[in-house]
């Protein structure tokens, strides 16, 4: 199991990947407009745009000592970047687990 400050509570995760300049809404409209257009890709896990702060490290602990497989993120590509739409503690799972590369289902703006 990784050790550090991420796994000990609820934590903020902005110091490990960039925010999105988006709001909530942004990356929600996009997602809904294009929600049958989705693509399933390759992309590299430090890519991903963050839109919330903070995960429960319980559900991450939870997602790295189950089978080992985990659902598919959802992003929206906008020109600046990846958002993320759903999948906070599964894309800090990949991370904590070391994937450099995952599989995501990407949604054009």
């Amino acid at each position: 199991m990784p050790k550090g400050s991420i796994f000990d509570d609820a934590k903020r995760i902005d110091d490990i990947f960039n925010i999105t300049k988006h709001s909530w809404s942004d990356v929600i409209n996009a997602f809904e407009k294009n929600e049958k257009d989705a693509k399933t890709k390759s992309v590299n896990v430090k890519d991903i745009q963050i839109t919330q702060r903070n995960v429960q490290s319980n559900k991450v602990k939870e997602m790295i000592n189950r089978d080992g497989k985990l659902k598919t993120i959802n992003v929206v590509q906008f020109p600046d970047g990846l958002a993320i739409y759903d999948g906070h503690h599964r894309l800090i799972a990949h991370w904590a687990l070391g994937e450099k590369k995952i599989k995501v289902n990407k949604y054009s703006n």
